[in-house]
């Protein structure tokens, strides 16, 4: 026996409903001062921090970059060369 309800609520009364307290107005608090501490983060002293922070992650991009290029050519050349050895 499969029993199936389907509420049509929203999320406020929800929550009234189970009792939860509503934080909606802390959480637009909490992201205004997490916007405006990442603004600041980007005119600070942290700047030179962030950066360094990312030089690993751009090396690796540019290793990435190279390998898959550098795979596009070589496999154009191989087939290039076989194409020579057939004629």
């Amino acid at each position: 026996m499969k029993i199936t309800v389907d509420v049509d609520i929203t999320p406020e009364e929800l929550r009234s409903f189970l009792g939860l307290p509503n934080i909606e107005h802390l959480q637009e608090q909490m992201l205004s001062k997490t916007q405006e501490y990442l603004k600041e983060a980007g005119h600070s002293e942290y700047a030179d921090i962030l950066s360094g922070a990312m030089q690993p992650l751009f090396a690796y991009q540019n290793w990435v970059k190279d390998m898959l290029t550098g795979a596009t050519s070589k496999s154009t050349t191989q087939n290039e060369d076989e194409k020579s050895r057939n004629e």
